[in-house]
């Protein structure tokens, strides 16, 4: 990580999706930070902003180096979108955080991964729910992430320890403490069993009740799935569900009896299309491309692989998007996402989506700098 990607995130007057438009725009944060006035006025930045570049510039900087030591003086480690560590199913996102802090292993790449959200006031049926769910999925290449709230979200996390799955913990405000506070001891857990407790909020930010929505969208985007165990139409795990629903990953919720309040927000994502019926492990195995006895299946029954010399996901074939990728991988391999954005004319959500997939199929993997290469 370079000192200008964490100080994108502290550009005064600049939202997440104008950040990340810029990223795109400039190709780098620090190309940004050396662009000129007219630059930014080309990458469509409002007047007032460019008018005063140096200042804002600086000052961004500057809190981006304070933020760097103070975090290193806690054991807080912090990736962005450019770091090979950071989650490519995020990256993908449109308005995926500028930076990630960080206590834990963050090894998530490669790996499918679990949402499982509900209700602060979960039931037994809702809890029991959860660690099925979880439970299908041991043994396998995958990771579960959630809130750290107690209910549904503890026994997400629970689950997945005792599964032998790695964990993550999405929270809303700084690293520098754990909310809610009993749950201190799972988080030492998760940490201790390879998984992490995460948030793209600096240190010493508060808890604040508008900060969640923005941390439910993390947990979203961090995960191939999402699984909505009990959740009434208000509960901050719908806004969970809508998220992966605009970013168009798979949403599965556990019915509810009638008029049951904490479980009318499950039946109504099953009853408008959004979410489908989970009623067993099986439909997520099916979801995530594992076999019925939970083992990856790696190629197909035949023990053929892709037309380039891989095994991947059951029925996995490369779409023309994918392939232009994968062509251009041959002849410049590893190869650089600014290359891939040149070489492909893909735009980069749409570029990033791909190499989501090759990579979970088994055809590419991720490299240090923001690389790609052949899994040869």
């Amino acid at each position: 990580m370079q000192i200008e990607d964490l100080a994108l995130s502290f550009l005064k007057g600049i939202g997440i999706r104008s950040a990340n438009a810029l990223l795109e725009f400039f190709g780098s944060a620090a190309a940004f930070f050396k662009a000129t006035v007219q630059d930014c006025r080309d990458a469509g930045l409002k007047p007032r902003f460019c008018d005063n570049l140096e200042k804002v510039r600086t000052a961004a900087l500057r809190r981006a180096e304070k933020e760097l030591q103070l975090s290193r003086q806690n054991g807080i480690r912090i990736i962005c979108p450019e770091d090979a560590d950071y989650p490519i199913s995020l990256r993908c996102c449109s308005d995926a955080p500028l930076a990630l802090y960080y206590r834990g292993t963050m090894h998530v790449n490669g790996k499918q991964g679990l949402a499982v959200v509900g209700t602060r006031r979960a039931s037994t049926y809702g809890k029991e729910q959860s660690r099925l769910a979880v439970e299908g999925l041991a043994g396998q290449n995958i990771f579960t992430v959630s809130g750290l709230a107690i209910g549904i979200d503890t026994q997400a996390h629970q689950s997945s320890l005792e599964s032998g799955l790695p964990t993550y913990a999405v929270l809303a405000h700084g690293l520098e403490r754990v909310y809610p506070e009993e749950n201190h001891g799972l988080a030492k857990k998760i940490i201790d069993q390879g998984g992490a407790i995460l948030s793209e909020m600096p240190l010493h930010t508060q808890i604040k009740s508008g900060l969640f929505p923005r941390r439910n969208r993390i947990i979203a985007g961090m995960a191939e799935v999402t699984l909505v165990a009990e959740a009434s139409m208000k509960g901050g795990a719908m806004h969970t569900a809508y998220a992966a629903d605009s970013y168009q990953r798979s949403l599965f919720a556990v019915p509810g009896r009638n008029k049951d309040y904490y479980y009318e927000g499950c039946n109504y994502l099953i009853k408008t299309g959004r979410a489908r019926l989970f009623q067993e492990a099986k439909d997520i195995r099916r979801e995530m491309g594992l076999d019925d006895t939970c083992r990856l299946v790696k190629g197909n029954k035949t023990g053929q692989t892709d037309p380039y010399g891989h095994a991947g996901l059951p029925g996995f074939q490369p779409d023309l998007e994918q392939s232009t990728i994968l062509e251009r991988l041959k002849s410049e391999n590893p190869a650089s996402t600014d290359y891939l954005l040149q070489h492909t004319g893909l735009a980069l959500p749409d570029l990033l989506s791909c190499l989501l997939r090759l990579e979970l199929a088994g055809l590419v993997r991720s490299c240090p700098g923001g690389y790609y290469e052949l899994a040869n």
